[in-house]
């Protein structure tokens, strides 16, 4: 496998801007989820655990039009007999399109009833602070929503622009009706301080089609981000002197990798790494196991298998069931949030090349309570780049908050926060990057 950067986007990366009407909004059914529990099974006397419980009904969505309820049972979408696992029921609403229609048959109160479901569009996104308009672009084989959005109100004629870059993991940014999300509040915050932004969801997430996220790999999501910033060139609205990227998390990784030969104005990294994926995850395995306080043998004796396991993995190129025939011990350490390939590739990059390659100005962030990114990288990321451009990096270290942006003072507090449904957020770090954006732009 090559390690160059560059190779591997001119060989994934096949970037046209196409039109928002070749990609249609997805279907809205709008209910909150869950698998049947034993709980759920004895309370509603059920005989088996198959079929989807209802917690909730969504405003303006499909099942609310149709008559479905909370608490209701769905058994069965036109002739397929749903089990127990959402997944599959995901799988088979993405069949459908929007208008399409669809017979659930769901148990309310121990009747069975049909309902039938007539698919609407997903909602589109209103602010009063930035226009929203919905395009896509390709990338290999892979068609990828972009949502763009541009300040509102008097404003020039051309406005800077922040291509985000999210993080690890299968899940779309493109949440119009989660107010409180956390993409959707940095987007917001940009927004009202008069910059236009580019959002691109990954494959099968979304809006967006070809191969199933959890299938995709490091470089294919890059070349998204590649075209997404290809795209960007083409709008007229965007003051092309003053275009920026913002990476979060494995974010802050794709950023130099999709910068590479690009006349970006500045990168801002939140939370992220910059060694190679062995490097990084030997010390966050340590510092997790500590934080947990697991005896300090067992924690010697996982890193023992933790970095075999890791080595067959990412420098054999094993596959994962090679890996486990030799530690079967090791399952939930090689169990990572997208393909293993992704983190074969994620190794494979020279990290420290992509970023000496910059000629940009640079920002490493990172919360002082987050036991998920640590200060080696962002550092080393700044050595880096002022190595060849002195002056030109900066890392800050912020108070009061994790890699999440949780408002907690600690790694320990962090930790035991990371399963509460909705912390009490931080976003001075968004004042911190605005802050800096405004000072790097261009006029």
């Amino acid at each position: 496998m090559k390690n160059s950067v560059a190779l591997f986007l001119l060989l994934t990366a096949v970037v046209r801007l196409t039109f928002a009407q070749e990609l249609p909004r997805r279907p809205y059914l709008g209910i909150n989820l869950q698998g049947i529990t034993d709980s759920l099974q004895r309370r509603y006397a059920l005989p088996t655990k198959n079929g989807i419980f209802v917690q909730g009904v969504r405003a303006q969505s499909s099942a609310l039009a149709a008559g479905l309820q909370a608490n209701d049972i769905i058994l069965q979408v036109g002739s397929t007999v749903l089990g127990p696992e959402v997944g599959p029921f995901v799988s088979l609403l993405k069949q459908y399109r929007t208008g399409d229609n669809a017979t659930f048959t769901v148990l309310r109160n121990g009747k069975r009833l049909r309902k039938l479901v007539t698919l609407k569009p997903f909602p589109t996104e209103v602010s009063p602070w930035y226009e929203t308009s919905y395009s896509s672009v390709q990338a290999g084989g892979n068609q990828l929503r972009t949502i763009i959005t541009r300040p509102k109100g008097k404003q020039p004629q051309q406005v800077p622009m922040v291509l985000f870059i999210q993080g690890v993991g299968c899940f779309s940014v493109d949440n119009p009706l989660a107010q409180g999300d956390v993409t959707n509040r940095i987007i917001d915050s940009l927004s009202r301080h008069g910059y236009a932004t580019m959002r691109v969801d990954k494959t099968g997430m979304g809006d967006s089609k070809g191969i199933p996220c959890s299938e995709s790999d490091f470089r294919t999501e890059a070349s998204g981000y590649k075209a997404g910033l290809a795209a960007i060139k083409q709008l007229p609205f965007v003051d092309q002197r003053n275009i920026f990227i913002t990476g979060f998390s494995i974010g802050g990784i794709m950023a130099p990798v999709v910068a590479e030969g690009e006349p970006v104005r500045g990168v801002v990294v939140y939370g992220t790494a910059s060694r190679s994926f062995i490097e990084y995850a030997l010390q966050n395995k340590r510092n997790q196991s500590q934080l947990r306080q697991l005896p300090y043998d067992s924690i010697n004796n996982l890193m023992r298998t933790y970095t075999a396991a890791l080595h067959l993995l990412l420098t054999e190129k094993q596959a994962p069931a090679q890996v486990l025939a030799r530690y079967p011990n090791a399952k939930q350490l090689i169990s990572f949030p997208q393909h293993y390939s992704y983190i074969q590739q994620w190794q494979d990059v020279n990290l420290a090349a992509a970023w000496q390659k910059l000629n940009t100005h640079v920002l490493a962030l990172r919360g002082e309570a987050d036991y998920i990114s640590y200060n080696e990288d962002h550092q080393l990321l700044v050595d880096v780049v002022n190595q060849q451009h002195p002056g030109w990096a900066t890392f800050q270290l912020l108070p009061n908050v994790d890699h999440g942006f949780a408002k907690v003072k600690t790694q320990q507090e962090s930790m035991r926060l990371a399963d509460a449904p909705d912390p009490e957020r931080n976003f001075e770090f968004m004042t911190v990057i605005l802050r800096w954006l405004d000072s790097q732009r261009q006029v």
